[in-house]
């Protein structure tokens, strides 16, 4: 009994591995993999969260590739979540992605999906005003302040006023990065662009559009 269940144990990590390997050499080659097939590498509750929360594959690649216009860039992700963008972001380009996220149980989700694909994108765990935003040199934006609504506080009118500080927050952020920084949005993040970035590129893409910010002035 026990060789059988060694044996199974190997031909199960057989076929993730395999699934691995699949996964980083479609993304390299920036072939879009089904959403269902990615998310294997997450657990089954993250799994049934992907269609409402989680960045798809395919605007995934096409974000990454919007944002980044020279090698060996560095981007972040604000509210990365299990850090799906960030994933992909890796393996579809040679730029290095962080992701900050204020669950910590998705940020550990993360990290282990991570370790499953056999890359280092940096996870942090913290509200987006945790990491230096000096650091980067563009940001991806996927209404990363929605899931406040859903916090711990009773009365709405305080998760709209934490919402909005955060909002306000990034907005200061933004407005203080170097020229040149690109920002790609996916149902915006809650508030306007300032005015020192221009609007370069909107296109339509799964359930919304992808719109490039790219700071000029």
């Amino acid at each position: 009994m026990r060789r059988r269940a060694r044996g199974s144990a190997r031909a199960r990590r057989a076929i993730v591995n395999a699934e691995a390997r699949a996964i980083r050499a479609a993304l390299e080659q920036h072939e879009a993999i089904e959403d269902a097939t990615f998310d294997l590498i997450y657990p089954a509750e993250v799994r049934d969260r992907s269609a409402v929360h989680w960045t798809p594959v395919g605007v995934a690649i096409r974000a990454t590739c919007m944002l980044r216009s020279a090698p060996g860039q560095r981007f972040l992700d604000v509210g990365a979540g299990v850090g799906k963008a960030c994933l992909v972001g890796t393996l579809a380009t040679d730029s290095e992605w962080w992701g900050v996220e204020q669950d910590p149980s998705l940020v550990q989700v993360a990290k282990r999906a991570a370790r499953f694909l056999g890359i280092e994108p940096r996870f942090v765990e913290g509200y987006a005003t945790s990491v230096d935003w000096n650091q980067f040199d563009g940001f991806y934006l996927f209404n990363p302040f929605s899931s406040l609504m859903l916090g711990e506080h009773a009365s709405p009118f305080v998760r709209y006023a934490t919402i909005t500080k955060h909002v306000r927050h990034a907005i200061e952020r933004l407005a203080s990065a170097r020229l040149g920084t690109r920002v790609v949005t996916y149902h915006g993040f809650g508030g306007d662009m300032p005015g020192t970035y221009d609007l370069v590129l909107s296109e339509p893409i799964e359930s919304d559009r992808l719109q490039l910010w790219v700071r000029s002035r």
